[in-house]
C-alpha cells in the first residue's frame, strides 16, 4: 500500500469517528471540501479518495454538483468489528489504564512514521487546544480528541485506530472532571506542550516517555489508583 493511499485509509477512519461521535447525523452535508481538507489537516485529494472509501461502504453518498451526505448510521461500524469495545461498560479507571498502555507506544510510533502533512497536523491541533483550554471554551472535548486522535493515527497501525472509541470514551469523561479543576487543566498544558516538542523533535523515546507521564498526571489528578 502506498503512502498516500495509507494516509486516506487513516482519514476515513477518522472520518467515520467524528460520525460515530455525532459530529454530523444521517442527512447531513459535509464541509466544502476547502473547508473540510483545512479542518482536518490534509490535502484535498487525500480527502477526496477518503470520501471515496466511505462512499464504496454505503456510509456517505457523492450527489455530484450537490454535495456530499451522512447515508443512514446502521452503516457506520459495519466494517470495524474491533469498535465494539465500546459498548463495554468500563469505569474511569479502565478506560485510562487502556491509554496508560497504548498511547505511549503510539505517540513513540508516530515520531517514527508521521508524514509531514500529519506532523503537521498533529503540532496544528495541540497549538488550537491550548487556547482552548486557556479560555475554557466548551469545544475543549472536540480539540481533545483531536489532539490525541492525530498522534494515535499517525502510529500507522490499525489495532491502535481501532481503539479511538475507547480513547474518546476517556478523554469525553476526562474533560467533563477537568472543567472543575484548574489544576488539572494547568497539567494538561504542560504535558501537551512537552510531548509535542519531543514529536516535533521526532524524538520517539521523549514523546514515549512524556505521554505515559501525562496519562499518570492525568489519572493522579483524576484520584485513580495506580497500582
Amino acid at each position: 500500500m502506498s503512502a498516500a493511499n495509507a494516509l486516506s485509509l487513516r482519514l476515513a477512519e477518522q472520518i467515520t469517528e467524528m460520525l460515530s461521535l455525532g459530529r454530523f447525523q444521517p442527512g447531513d452535508k459535509l464541509p466544502g471540501e476547502p473547508e473540510f481538507s483545512r479542518e482536518l489537516g490534509v490535502s484535498r485529494t487525500t480527502l477526496r479518495e477518503a470520501i471515496r472509501v466511505l462512499a464504496t461502504r454505503g456510509i456517505l453518498e457523492v450527489r455530484r454538483g450537490v454535495g456530499t451526505f451522512v447515508t443512514r448510521s446502521e452503516h457506520i461500524h459495519a466494517d470495524y468489528d474491533l469498535l465494539k469495545i465500546q459498548d463495554t461498560r468500563v469505569s474511569l479507571k479502565d478506560l485510562y489504564e487502556i491509554r496508560l498502555l497504548f498511547e505511549p507506544q503510539a505517540a513513540y510510533y508516530a515520531c517514527l512514521r508521521a508524514t509531514e502533512e500529519e506532523l503537521s497536523a498533529i503540532l496544528r491541533y495541540g497549538r488550537e487546544l491550548e487556547d482552548i483550554v486557556l479560555a475554557r471554551d466548551p469545544r475543549w472535548d472536540e480539540y481533545e480528541r483531536q489532539f490525541h486522535n492525530s498522534i494515535a493515527a499517525a502510529a500507522h497501525n490499525q489495532f491502535i485506530t481501532a481503539l479511538f472509541p475507547s480513547l474518546n470514551r476517556a478523554i469525553r469523561q476526562g474533560v467533563i472532571l477537568a472543567n472543575e479543576s484548574p489544576l488539572v487543566a494547568e497539567h494538561t498544558l504542560g504535558d501537551h506542550r512537552r510531548i509535542m516538542e519531543y514529536i516535533k523533535d521526532r524524538n520517539p523515546i521523549g514523546a514515549k516517555a512524556a505521554m505515559h507521564l501525562h496519562m499518570l498526571n492525568t489519572m493522579q489528578d483524576f484520584h485513580i489508583e495506580i497500582d
